[in-house]
């Protein structure tokens, strides 16, 4: 998904996730259509965004997260700017509000397109969606009005301002909140009986698309839990970090 020179005119569009970009492909392709697809694979709603320094974010991710190899992730970032700022026609950019990971990816490339014209398909879940979906959202595109623009600028300003650790959605908007954010909500749902870490945070995704907001993924979810383990609130057993064969309980429970 790097940049090409002399980019031919044809519809560019933006989304925000790689599933949603793999359905989006197949969207076209079984419509008829031509057009490029480009997708940042980086995830916004999670470490710090005080700059675009992509080294920097790799080396929290690692240091957080416990994914050593987020650098092959950050890559991605800027020929996803590059080829937008220098398509021939104005970006289409696909978003979904109630998912962190959209939303967050959204306003961070929408902080670096300047004036440059875009047109918005808005619709939840989209990552969820198949290709069958997605087809009928193709020409349903509005371009994004001047003062919505800066309404999104201003808000991601003062999230990189803020730099916290995790982006979630309160009330519509994205806030900032601190790593530990989540991890009263996987507490909740560990109980005294061994049961896989994988089991856990499905439990808590459940909730998420139950509620039809997905505030984050497994990969932060399991971070916390391996993190909680290790501050001695959850005690665990098998292979660490290894959600399908680590298993983990409240402690105080023998045997």
């Amino acid at each position: 998904m790097s940049a090409e020179p002399d980019l031919p005119d044809y519809d560019l569009h933006v989304i925000f996730s790689p599933s949603g970009a793999g359905s989006l492909k197949q969207a076209l392709k079984e419509s008829g259509r031509s057009g490029r697809i480009i997708c940042p694979f980086d995830n916004f709603s999670f470490g710090p965004i005080a700059s675009d320094d992509a080294e920097t974010r790799a080396e929290w991710v690692d240091d957080v997260l416990g994914y050593s190899d987020w650098h092959d992730v950050t890559v991605f970032n800027e020929p996803v700017l590059t080829t937008s700022l220098s398509s021939t026609r104005a970006p289409i950019v696909w978003v979904s509000l109630n998912q962190t990971a959209s939303y967050a990816g959204f306003l961070w490339w929408l902080s670096h397109m300047g004036e440059a014209p875009c047109s918005i398909i808005e619709r939840d879940g989209l990552s969820l969606l198949p290709a069958s979906d997605l087809i009928g959202f193709f020409d349903h595109q509005v371009p994004l009005p001047a003062q919505e623009r800066e309404q999104y600028r201003a808000a991601w300003k003062q999230l990189c301002s803020e730099n916290a650790a995790l982006r979630v959605i309160e009330d519509g908007k994205l806030v900032s909140k601190e790593i530990d954010f989540f991890d009263a909500a996987l507490l909740r749902l560990a109980t005294p009986e061994w049961q896989k870490m994988s089991r856990i945070v499905a439990e808590l995704l459940a909730e998420f698309f139950d509620a039809d907001l997905y505030q984050t993924g497994d990969f932060v979810l399991g971070a916390r839990l391996a993190a909680l383990a290790d501050d001695g609130a959850l005690e665990w057993r098998g292979e660490a970090l290894n959600m399908l064969q680590c298993e983990m309980r409240l402690p105080g429970k023998s045997g």
